[in-house]
């Protein structure tokens, strides 16, 4: 059906399909126009929808950043089997759910809050302080808006709270404190030698014929898979700007019409003196008192005195009767509309309220002052040519969306009427996050839809970031080949070199384990071995041995008093031989406070987890008939 009507999108049938679509994008605009269904639906998680479009970026952020970790799978297909895929889905629906969560039980995050996770997180402080170019470069690098990382960073504050609330509620009893104390100040006894792998790297040699050997036998791990290079158009809020025209007149307007906008905040220094109402005395008898005590004020007493006297606020009469600076809605209304109706050092008639009667002074107005038209100025000009070139960029945005309608098989006519540049890209991968646009799954995707790849269309424009759309088209595709040994060599050899200097390292640790076995003594006598020995436990701030070492050590267990010998190959390559010699019970009521605190801490984080992750499961396990697979 497509490719019917790009066959005959000429002449008058073009025109009369325009117009069937610009009519309604006159009305509705660009996103109300996406098609129904454009973006199929994996699951609705309560009021959370997963499309397939967000799965695929998620899946293809995770996929970057599980490679950009582990760099030696790249060439396997860990990260696209169905089962990581899975767990990608199983993510985005436990964050869903638990944002369903958070607007259950009205999880907010507001302005303060947002402030305090970005200023302390250390990725946008330079020297201990927050570093605003830091932060905003940050944000540039993920191609998204402030507001869209802001909002991300919102969520996970709103479901760090729900997991928070569940850790608190976990039970946490002092038997599993304690256990846990018990294994971290056990002291465990070991003697340890290492025959390291870089020992023998240099009497290693790999030649060209193995370096060829094993690419021929292992060609299927060194695979480029299908790639593609596009050229595009990049349609943006920058290009159209220069079209926006805006002079004094205009921008004074705006500054006239919405003057309080640019009104600072303002506070107001406050006293009062609170007379109750509701107890021995009579509310005639009160507001008579308050009467006095107003005449009083206005023939000149002295407000701080009469308070200390008169008033019965216990937080503020010893004071002086000030309550400090006062926000707008912060007190209870009819005391807020006679504080910010009172003039500077005007003193209130009775004001009743709740509590009783107020008698009010204002101390001192602070801010609301209305800022100069010649201060504001170049703010309203920038705001308004922002949202002038808003409404041009929708404009120009259905113009190309028709264009790359009406001349499908080409940028070029299409990059001449709208004054743009084609630009290009080289050859990428589907599932690999580039740079630029390639950063987004969205652009990747359609480079490898039917329309763009097979058809050899021009792709519908598609949002890249904020305000700014891209019509992209094909101009190489290759289909998945082996890369060069050429460009592999290199990897092949050094892989070669470590595992050959590494079954070194293990044939020169077999006779050690051998005499080991069954003369320690031996050992420890022969000058040319390194024997360590090490007593350790949990608790020790300092590192005696490498992690794959300790975790073979804690993970051992004696039999008996009987000493046990252990060897293994470590990650670095290293051949290990390890004896331990004794497990010795640490005494836990001689532990810290901030250690048991810790651990405490660490056990209700557990079983709070635990608990939240039981829960999660359950729902999860309601909704695994609603997920629709096919679009994994």
């Amino acid at each position: 059906m497509l490719t019917e009507i790009r066959d005959r999108a000429t002449g008058w049938f073009a025109g009369a399909i325009a117009a069937l679509i610009i009519i309604p994008m006159a009305f509705w605009g660009i996103g109300d126009y996406a098609p129904e269904g454009a973006d199929p639906l994996i699951i609705e998680v309560g009021e959370q929808k997963i499309t397939q479009q967000a799965y695929q970026q998620q899946l293809a952020n995770a996929q970057a950043q599980a490679l950009q970790n582990n760099p030696s799978l790249a060439n396997s297909d860990v990260f696209s089997s169905d089962l990581y895929k899975q767990q990608v889905l199983d993510r985005m629906i436990n964050t869903a759910l638990t944002q369903d969560i958070a607007n259950e039980q009205n999880y907010l995050v507001g302005d303060k809050e947002l402030a305090r996770a970005l200023k302390t997180n250390q990725l946008f402080q330079t020297d201990g302080k927050f570093d605003t170019t830091a932060y905003e470069n940050f944000v540039i690098s993920r191609s998204e808006s402030k507001t869209q990382f802001e909002n991300q960073v919102r969520e996970n504050t709103r479901t760090y709270q729900v997991q928070a609330g569940y850790q608190e509620s976990a039970l946490v009893l002092p038997d599993e404190v304690r256990s846990l104390l018990e294994i971290q100040v056990e002291e465990r006894d070991f003697d340890l030698i290492t025959i390291k792998q870089s020992d023998y790297i240099d009497g290693i040699t790999v030649s060209e014929a193995d370096i060829n050997e094993y690419y021929q036998s292992n060609v299927a791990n060194f695979m480029h898979p299908d790639r593609v290079s596009i050229s595009y158009i990049s349609l943006g809020i920058d290009s159209v700007t220069k079209d926006v025209t805006l002079n004094d007149e205009d921008v004074k307007a705006i500054y006239e019409n919405d003057i309080e906008r640019y009104r600072s905040r303002e506070t107001r220094e406050t006293s009062h003196i609170l007379l109750p109402t509701g107890g021995d005395e009579s509310d005639s008898n009160q507001l008579e008192k308050a009467q006095s005590l107003v005449t009083q004020l206005r023939g000149g007493a002295d407000f701080a005195e009469l308070a200390k006297e008169h008033s019965k606020d216990p937080g503020s009469a010893s004071n002086g009767g000030s309550l400090g600076e006062v926000e707008p809605g912060a007190m209870v209304p009819e005391f807020d509309r006679a504080t910010f109706a009172l003039a500077q050092g005007a003193i209130s008639e009775p004001v009743k309220s709740q509590f009783g009667y107020h008698i009010i002074k204002v101390d001192e107005i602070i801010g609301g002052i209305v800022q100069s038209f010649d201060e504001v100025k170049v703010e309203i000009e920038t705001a308004e040519r922002k949202r002038l070139a808003q409404d041009i960029l929708i404009e120009r945005v259905e113009l190309l969306r028709n264009l790359v309608f009406e001349q499908p098989e080409s940028l070029d006519g299409i990059a001449s009427e709208l004054g743009l540049t084609v630009q290009k890209t080289g050859l990428f991968e589907k599932d690999i996050a580039g740079q630029g646009i390639l950063a987004n799954a969205n652009i990747r995707n359609a480079a490898f839809s039917e329309q763009v790849l097979t058809e050899g269309y021009n792709s519908e424009p598609i949002e890249s970031t904020s305000n700014n759309f891209i019509a992209l088209r094909k101009l190489e595709f290759r289909e998945a080949e082996p890369k060069s040994l050429e460009s592999v060599s290199t990897i092949i050899k050094t892989q070669l070199t470590n595992q050959r200097a590494s079954e070194a390292a293990e044939n020169a640790g077999d006779s050690i384990l051998e005499k080991a076995k069954t003369n320690w003594s031996d050992l420890t006598s022969d000058e040319s071995i390194n024997v360590e020995s090490i007593t350790i436990s949990l608790t020790d701030q300092e590192r005696k041995a490498n992690n794959d070492v300790l975790s073979e050590v804690f993970r051992a267990q004696l039999d008996g008093t009987t000493q046990k010998i252990i060897s293994f190959t470590d990650q670095s390559g290293d051949f290990n031989v390890v004896r331990l010699k004794s497990i010795t019970p640490g005494d836990v009521d001689k532990v810290s406070d901030q250690i048991k605190e810790s651990t405490r801490r660490l056990v209700a984080s557990r079983n709070g987890s635990s608990l939240f992750q039981s829960y999660l499961q359950g729902l999860t396990k309601e909704l695994k008939s609603s997920i629709d697979s096919d679009l994994l």
